[in-house]
């Protein structure tokens, strides 16, 4: 019987780099947006028992806005927080509730320490890193880590982007002087859920080259 990941934003460059090196013996169930609708909490519920019997569980679905907060509707901001936060929670106290093996990976965003100009972004990924710092794991074989990139420059996030120049002032300030490719994210996905120990777990860890060093 194949072995089954579970990954979410199958439409990301992140996602189509990591399925590129998943190994054959992995069923990989990585539904399309149109699929699952994050922002709708019933629709999770369709996918629980693929959640439940997934060892490895990749999340990266996200929602940003380039609209001003103060010109969004409710509804629109409801749906982000859903999205961005809700549903990920739920996705993860399925998988740990339901499985003693779930090995779990969230993507969160520098912008949860540096904020951004979509607040509602900003604020949900940093709720997510204090849930993976703060959530026990139930089990002694499961995992819960979460991964907070700078910019990544062939995302599809990035690219949406109206400010570019603030895009690239977010590049040249950084000592690497370069973003990140979804490739350089996907291997390390790949590193934690195949090669890395698993006693590493309620870690937020910052990708951003050592951008926020002060010293």
């Amino acid at each position: 019987m194949a072995k089954k990941i579970f990954i979410t934003g199958g439409s990301c460059k992140i996602s189509q780099e990591l399925i590129k090196k998943i190994p054959k013996n992995y069923k990989i169930i990585s539904p399309k947006r149109l699929d699952l609708n994050y922002s709708k909490l019933e629709n999770i519920q369709k996918f629980k028992k693929d959640i439940i019997k997934s060892d490895k569980i990749v999340i990266l679905h996200s929602q940003i806005s380039d609209q001003d907060f103060l010109n969004r509707s409710q509804i629109d901001i409801e749906k982000q927080i859903i999205t961005n936060l809700v549903s990920v929670i739920k996705i993860c106290e399925i998988a740990l509730r339901g499985n003693p093996r779930s090995r779990i990976i969230i993507m969160s965003s520098e912008s949860a320490n540096k904020g951004s100009y979509d607040i509602i972004y900003a604020l949900t990924k940093a709720s997510i890193n204090k849930y993976v710092k703060e959530r026990k794991i139930l089990k002694k074989n499961q995992q819960l880590i979460c991964f907070c990139p700078s910019t990544i420059i062939d995302g599809g996030i990035t690219k949406k982007r109206k400010d570019k120049k603030n895009v690239k002032k977010s590049i040249t300030i950084n000592p690497k002087k370069r973003g990140l490719k979804s490739k350089e994210i996907a291997n390390l996905i790949y590193s934690f859920l195949f090669k890395v120990t698993d006693y590493v777990s309620n870690e937020v860890i910052n990708i951003d080259g050592g951008k926020f060093a002060r010293m």
